[in-house]
C-alpha cells in the first residue's frame, strides 16, 4: 500500500499565497466592477492600481512567509480543509475577474460564458489534482 505524503503548513501556505498573487488582479477587478469604478476612471488606471496592490501584497506576503518559515514547517495536519476552501474561493473570484477583464478589454457580453465555462472546467481539474496531492482532499467524496 502506497502512503500519501503529508505536506507541512509552510508548503500549503506557499501554494495558497502564489495562487492568491496570481489571481489578485482579477479579484480586484471584480471589486472594481461591483463598485462601478470603470465609470469614474479609465480601465487602464484600474488595472494599474490592481497591479500595484498586487506587487505590494506579494512583497509583504513573501516577507511574512519567509520570516515565519520555521514555525510553519513544524506544523502538520492530515488534511487542509480550510486552506483548500480558501483556494477554491480565490479561484472562483479569479475566474469571474478574468471574465470582467475580458469585458474591460472590449469583449462582448455574449461571449462571456464562452470564457467562464472553459476556465471553470480547467480550474476545477487543477483544483482536483492539487487537492488530492497536496491538501489530501477529494472533491468527489462527501
Amino acid at each position: 500500500m502506497k502512503r500519501k505524503k503529508v505536506y507541512n503548513l509552510f508548503q500549503i501556505n506557499l501554494i495558497v499565497f502564489f495562487t492568491l498573487c496570481f489571481m489578485l488582479v482579477p479579484i480586484l477587478l471584480v471589486v472594481a466592477y461591483i463598485f462601478d469604478l470603470h465609470i469614474h476612471t479609465s480601465v487602464n488606471n484600474i488595472v494599474l492600481i490592481a497591479d500595484i496592490i498586487t506587487i505590494i501584497i506579494f512583497i509583504a506576503g513573501m516577507l511574512y512567509i519567509l520570516l515565519t518559515r520555521d514555525q510553519y514547517e513544524r506544523k502538520l495536519k492530515p488534511s487542509y480543509q480550510k486552506e483548500f476552501l480558501a483556494l477554491i474561493i480565490i479561484s472562483a473570484f479569479g475566474i469571474f475577474g478574468i471574465a470582467i477583464l475580458f469585458i474591460y478589454l472590449g469583449g462582448l457580453l455574449f461571449y462571456v460564458p464562452h470564457v467562464i465555462i472553459p476556465l471553470f472546467l480547467f480550474t476545477y481539474l487543477i483544483l482536483f489534482i492539487v487537492g488530492q496531492k497536496y491538501f489530501n482532499m477529494n472533491l468527489l467524496r462527501k
